[in-house]
């Protein structure tokens, strides 16, 4: 209750300087290197010292010239002189974290990838370092995104895929392995293959626009791979389900496959090289155009997910 009695008595009389310098010298134990540390003439350290005593009328320390020692009453002051100092301290630190905390909004987009195995930890990151930041979510397809992004109606984007338009940037942040799945009971599981036996096949993908989609597009014409039939479906899970259900083969991102509980149809085909892609963040190209809000979600970003320093 000492503490209590304090500030209520408090006046100009006793001001924080006066507590800081005693603290020091107990501290210290000696004057001279108070006032040095503090960058105070010595007569003004102890005009603080006196005036503390005067205050609470007692004497704070025992000094001669040959001894230091604090007294009873000096131990009391001190420890909450401390304390005093201490909730002082922090409610400056607590006003200056309310006047420059972040918020506002940030129009994040994704492609369905990201969006819905790798973003979620991300955004509950975020929030919790920031929640007075209110976090709008948008998640279409690569092309889509990036064409948002272009037309700022989006602040940032996280996708696969390429980037193409020329005002736009992106940086890599984590790596994707690319996989064929193909359907349990499948032919192509039980025999020898062959390369004519790639031709043909019934293929399940991603609209036109999915980064998983030009993948897939660019396997076939480096592989000079014909597909007979081609099923699109507009999600990562369609997709899978579709394969499930043993409509045709894919090519999906492991992530997706790992998440899905579908490894098992993971499937090495001869002839394929496996493909891996990037997943990237993009932001237009001009700095300028970039909130402080968003910079702070990209360095976390890269906190979370530091791929470029492995590059």
């Amino acid at each position: 209750m000492q503490g209590i009695n304090i500030l209520n008595e408090w006046d100009e009389a006793m001001d924080t300087e006066s507590l800081q310098t005693f603290v020091k010298v107990i501290e210290l134990e000696s004057f001279t290197r108070a006032s040095q540390k503090l960058n105070l003439s010595q007569p003004t350290v102890s005009f603080h010292i006196k005036s503390l005593e005067e205050y609470f009328q007692t004497t704070l320390i025992d000094r001669t010239p040959k001894r230091f020692r604090i007294t009873p009453t000096g131990e009391i002051v001190y420890q909450r002189a401390k304390q005093l100092l201490g909730l002082i301290d922090k409610a400056r630190t607590e006003v200056f974290e309310y006047h420059h905390q972040l918020r506002g909004e940030i129009r994040i987009g994704a492609s369905y990838t990201v969006g819905e195995y790798i973003l979620p930890s991300l955004l509950k990151a975020f929030d919790k370092l920031y929640p007075e930041v209110e976090l709008n979510v948008t998640i279409k397809n690569t092309g889509h995104v990036n064409q948002e992004v272009q037309l700022h109606n989006l602040d940032v984007g996280l996708v696969e895929g390429k980037v193409n338009q020329k005002d736009l940037i992106s940086y890599p942040f984590m790596e994707d392995e690319m996989v064929v799945v193909i359907p349990k009971g499948h032919p192509l599981r039980d025999k020898e293959i062959t390369f004519n036996e790639l031709q043909d096949l019934t293929w399940i993908g991603r609209e036109k626009g999915s980064g998983t989609r030009d993948v897939m597009e660019s396997l076939w014409d480096s592989y000079n791979i014909r597909p007979g039939k081609l099923i699109t479906i507009g999600s990562n899970h369609g997709v899978i389900q579709g394969v499930k259900q043993g409509l045709g083969v894919s090519v999906i991102s492991r992530t997706v496959a790992d998440h899905s509980d579908a490894s098992d149809l993971i499937f090495t085909l001869p002839f394929l090289k496996p493909t891996t892609r990037f997943f990237s963040y993009v932001t237009p190209t001009d700095d300028k155009e970039i909130s402080k809000n968003v910079w702070v979600f990209i360095e976390l970003v890269k906190e979370l997910f530091p791929f470029q320093d492995k590059m």
